[in-house]
């Protein structure tokens, strides 16, 4: 079970920081859909600005991008502790192996 964790929070974190590098990208080249916006000035009158971005969907997007990001960095934590552990559980098994040799050594 101890050497199992390790590539489970591997491929885990791997797998949530795939996500979001990929979903990002699709954020960052999807087309914002251009609208037209109606101010009413008072000496003016009514006026229209015409091929503004939606300020719905950049809000969305916005929200989405940050979301994304709290993916990629927990995906990236998982990797750093998954890394972590198997450089333990590898530095474990060779002092275990160094100290059997020694121990067989000695008899």
């Amino acid at each position: 079970m101890k050497f199992i964790v390790p590539w489970v929070l591997l491929g885990a974190g791997a797998a949530l920081l795939a996500f979001a590098v990929v979903n990002a990208f699709l954020l960052y080249t999807a087309e914002v859909p251009k609208t037209t916006l109606r101010a009413s000035l008072p000496l003016v009158g009514s006026a229209n600005i015409t091929g503004v971005p939606d300020p719905y969907v950049l809000g969305v997007n916005a929200v989405r991008g940050i979301i994304l990001l709290a993916i990629g960095l927990i995906g990236a934590k998982l990797l750093e502790i998954g890394l972590k552990e198997l450089r333990e559980n590898q530095r474990e098994s060779a002092w275990r192996q160094y100290h059997e040799s020694y121990q067989y050594s000695q008899y």
